[in-house]
């Protein structure tokens, strides 16, 4: 585990990871994790770019009506924590007019389908239902339907993401 000595908790959190710390990590583990971490400033400097262009083309379709990014809606605390010179991430949301709107894009969404654990290829999932199914309701208080469609970008072409996305949105009736 790595601390920053520089930071207001290093010496309490120090304290808890010295007396509860258990290295469970397997070796393979940790020989993967290096060799993917060599590329990971590449691989996320795509991915952020690649989101960013996608949402601009989704919030001004006709067919979408909320794209849920950070660049759309950030707070000063955002801002204060975002790392200078970095993108917004590769995870965004996408509300559209209709819930049937909603499924025929789903449907016709030419990427995998599942939540996003982090993974180099891009995902969707109605994130509403799998994630609060049985409190539908109570989100929806807050702006959040039972369609929404989570999206975490992956490595493809940004040709390849824009040409799924449109496809997806062609079928929307």
């Amino acid at each position: 585990s790595v601390l920053n000595p520089h930071r207001k908790y290093y010496a309490r959190l120090k304290d808890v990871l010295n007396r509860d710390y258990e290295d469970t990590m397997w070796v393979e583990d940790a020989i993967f994790m290096e060799r993917n971490s060599r590329t990971f400033k590449d691989r996320i400097s795509k991915i952020d770019h690649n989101t960013e262009a996608l949402c601009e083309f989704l919030n001004t379709h006709p067919k979408v009506r909320t794209v849920f990014y950070p660049k759309y809606i950030t707070t000063e605390n955002y801002n204060m924590q975002k790392v200078e010179g970095a993108g917004y991430g590769g995870l965004f949301s996408v509300m559209f007019h209709s819930n049937d709107g909603a499924q025929e894009f789903f449907d016709a969404l030419p990427f995998y389908k599942g939540p996003s654990l982090g993974t180099n290829f891009t995902l969707a999932c109605p994130y509403a239902i799998l994630a609060h199914y049985y409190e539908l309701d109570w989100v929806a208080q807050y702006g959040i339907e039972r369609n929404l469609i989570r999206v975490a970008v992956g490595l493809e072409d940004f040709d390849v993401l824009l040409k799924g996305f449109q496809t997806a949105l062609d079928a929307i009736k």
